[in-house]
Protein backbone atom coordinates (compact mmCIF):
# COMPACT_ATOMS: atom_id res chain seq x y z
CA UNK A 1 0.00 0.00 0.00
CA UNK A 2 1.93 3.47 -0.95
CA UNK A 3 0.94 6.18 0.63
CA UNK A 4 2.37 9.29 -0.84
CA UNK A 5 4.89 11.08 1.03
CA UNK A 6 2.81 14.73 1.10
CA UNK A 7 -0.01 13.05 2.71
CA UNK A 8 2.14 10.96 5.44
CA UNK A 9 3.86 14.92 6.06
CA UNK A 10 -0.27 16.14 6.39
CA UNK A 11 -0.68 13.11 8.70
CA UNK A 12 2.13 13.22 11.53
CA UNK A 13 2.29 17.23 11.23
CA UNK A 14 -1.36 17.28 12.65
CA UNK A 15 0.04 14.69 15.16
CA UNK A 16 2.87 17.12 15.93
CA UNK A 17 5.36 14.36 14.95
CA UNK A 18 6.77 16.36 11.84
CA UNK A 19 8.78 19.41 11.76
CA UNK A 20 9.74 21.16 8.00
CA UNK A 21 13.10 22.58 7.66
CA UNK A 22 12.77 26.73 7.72
CA UNK A 23 13.31 26.74 4.05
CA UNK A 24 12.32 25.36 0.92
CA UNK A 25 16.07 24.41 -0.61
CA UNK A 26 14.33 21.60 -2.80
CA UNK A 27 15.04 23.69 -6.23
CA UNK A 28 18.45 23.64 -5.54
CA UNK A 29 19.05 20.37 -3.57
CA UNK A 30 17.15 18.07 -6.09
CA UNK A 31 19.29 18.39 -8.92
CA UNK A 32 22.33 18.60 -6.16
CA UNK A 33 21.94 15.07 -4.94
CA UNK A 34 20.91 13.70 -8.47
CA UNK A 35 24.41 14.92 -9.57
CA UNK A 36 26.04 13.67 -6.59
CA UNK A 37 24.16 10.43 -6.66
CA UNK A 38 24.36 10.19 -10.94
CA UNK A 39 21.44 9.19 -11.51
CA UNK A 40 17.39 10.42 -11.79
CA UNK A 41 15.99 10.87 -8.24
CA UNK A 42 12.83 8.79 -7.81
CA UNK A 43 9.17 10.62 -7.38
CA UNK A 44 9.38 9.68 -4.07
CA UNK A 45 12.24 11.28 -3.04
CA UNK A 46 12.01 14.17 -4.86
CA UNK A 47 8.33 14.43 -3.01
CA UNK A 48 10.11 14.06 0.82
CA UNK A 49 12.99 17.03 -0.33
CA UNK A 50 9.90 19.28 -1.83
CA UNK A 51 7.63 18.74 1.51
CA UNK A 52 10.60 20.25 3.49
CA UNK A 53 10.48 17.34 5.82
CA UNK A 54 13.76 18.05 8.89
CA UNK A 55 12.72 15.55 11.21
CA UNK A 56 9.89 12.94 11.81
CA UNK A 57 10.01 12.66 15.96
CA UNK A 58 13.52 11.84 17.18
CA UNK A 59 14.58 11.18 13.78
CA UNK A 60 16.26 13.69 11.87
CA UNK A 61 16.52 13.64 8.11
CA UNK A 62 19.52 13.44 6.14
CA UNK A 63 20.30 15.94 3.39
CA UNK A 64 22.52 18.57 2.12
CA UNK A 65 21.92 22.14 3.33
CA UNK A 66 22.74 25.30 1.72
CA UNK A 67 24.07 28.38 2.73
CA UNK A 68 24.26 31.74 0.83
CA UNK A 69 27.51 32.76 2.46
CA UNK A 70 29.69 28.96 2.23
CA UNK A 71 27.43 27.11 -0.38
CA UNK A 72 27.17 23.11 0.56
CA UNK A 73 27.37 22.98 4.30
CA UNK A 74 29.83 19.75 5.55
CA UNK A 75 27.53 16.99 6.36
CA UNK A 76 27.59 14.37 9.07
CA UNK A 77 25.96 11.57 6.98
CA UNK A 78 26.74 12.22 3.02
CA UNK A 79 24.28 12.03 1.09
CA UNK A 80 26.64 9.12 -0.94
CA UNK A 81 26.99 6.74 2.21
CA UNK A 82 24.98 4.19 0.75
CA UNK A 83 25.30 4.48 -2.83
CA UNK A 84 27.34 1.47 -2.85
CA UNK A 85 24.73 -0.67 -2.10
CA UNK A 86 21.88 0.90 -3.61
CA UNK A 87 20.84 3.42 -1.84
CA UNK A 88 20.51 6.90 -0.11
CA UNK A 89 20.13 8.02 3.29
CA UNK A 90 17.22 9.42 4.51
CA UNK A 91 17.33 9.17 8.87
CA UNK A 92 19.81 8.19 11.37
CA UNK A 93 18.90 5.69 14.02
CA UNK A 94 20.58 7.63 16.56
CA UNK A 95 23.76 5.68 16.71
CA UNK A 96 24.98 5.83 12.97
CA UNK A 97 22.74 3.20 11.38
CA UNK A 98 20.79 4.67 8.68
CA UNK A 99 17.75 4.13 7.33
CA UNK A 100 17.94 4.51 3.16
CA UNK A 101 15.26 4.60 0.11
CA UNK A 102 16.14 1.88 -2.35
CA UNK A 103 17.56 3.17 -5.64
CA UNK A 104 17.98 -0.16 -7.25
CA UNK A 105 13.76 -0.43 -7.76
CA UNK A 106 13.51 1.29 -11.18
CA UNK A 107 10.32 1.80 -12.64
CA UNK A 108 9.01 0.45 -8.88
CA UNK A 109 8.15 1.60 -6.15
CA UNK A 110 11.17 1.67 -4.07
CA UNK A 111 11.02 0.35 -0.60
CA UNK A 112 13.30 1.65 2.63
CA UNK A 113 15.56 -0.43 4.25
CA UNK A 114 17.68 -0.74 7.67
CA UNK A 115 21.08 -0.47 7.18
CA UNK A 116 23.71 -1.33 10.35
CA UNK A 117 26.82 0.49 10.21
CA UNK A 118 28.39 -2.35 12.36
CA UNK A 119 28.52 -4.28 9.07
CA UNK A 120 29.84 -0.99 7.09
CA UNK A 121 26.48 -0.88 5.51
CA UNK A 122 27.42 -3.73 3.50
CA UNK A 123 23.33 -4.59 2.86
CA UNK A 124 19.82 -3.72 3.93
CA UNK A 125 19.57 -5.61 7.45
CA UNK A 126 15.77 -5.64 7.26
CA UNK A 127 12.80 -3.56 5.72
CA UNK A 128 11.67 -0.75 7.21
CA UNK A 129 8.75 0.56 4.74
CA UNK A 130 7.56 -0.66 1.38
CA UNK A 131 6.93 2.78 0.07
CA UNK A 132 8.69 6.27 1.75
CA UNK A 133 5.58 7.54 2.84
CA UNK A 134 4.45 4.54 4.75
CA UNK A 135 7.98 4.33 6.33
CA UNK A 136 7.20 8.00 7.63
CA UNK A 137 3.72 6.98 9.07
CA UNK A 138 5.99 4.01 10.61
CA UNK A 139 8.68 5.79 11.98
CA UNK A 140 7.08 8.31 13.81
CA UNK A 141 5.19 5.20 15.94
CA UNK A 142 8.55 3.47 16.38
CA UNK A 143 9.64 4.94 19.89
CA UNK A 144 6.23 4.55 21.23
CA UNK A 145 5.86 0.89 19.81
CA UNK A 146 8.86 -0.45 21.73
CA UNK A 147 8.10 1.36 24.69
CA UNK A 148 4.60 0.26 24.83
CA UNK A 149 5.62 -3.34 23.94
CA UNK A 150 3.54 -3.21 20.77
CA UNK A 151 2.48 -6.95 19.36
CA UNK A 152 5.27 -8.40 16.50
CA UNK A 153 4.14 -7.16 13.68
CA UNK A 154 2.37 -4.07 14.54
CA UNK A 155 3.96 -2.26 11.30
CA UNK A 156 1.55 -4.79 9.12
CA UNK A 157 -1.68 -2.64 10.57
CA UNK A 158 0.11 0.80 8.50
CA UNK A 159 1.77 -1.27 5.69
CA UNK A 160 0.42 -4.38 4.68
CA UNK A 161 3.26 -4.65 1.96
CA UNK A 162 6.40 -4.72 4.45
CA UNK A 163 6.92 -8.17 4.23
CA UNK A 164 6.67 -7.87 0.45
CA UNK A 165 9.70 -5.72 0.31
CA UNK A 166 12.45 -7.18 -2.29
CA UNK A 167 15.96 -6.92 -1.05
CA UNK A 168 15.36 -7.46 2.75
CA UNK A 169 12.35 -9.28 4.68
CA UNK A 170 11.04 -7.07 7.78
CA UNK A 171 12.10 -6.92 11.06
CA UNK A 172 10.38 -9.73 12.29
CA UNK A 173 11.61 -12.27 9.98
CA UNK A 174 15.22 -10.34 9.26
CA UNK A 175 17.87 -13.34 9.28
Amino acid sequence: MKVPVAEAARILEERGQLHRRRFDQSERLIPHVAQRLGCALPDDLVEFYRERIGRVGDFDAIFPIWNDYVGWRPEGFKITDLLHVGAVPLFSDGCASLYGLDLTSVGQTPAVYFFDKDDGYSKPQWAAGSSLGTFLLLLADFDQSYAEHWPMKWQLDIDPDIDRCPRARAIWAAD
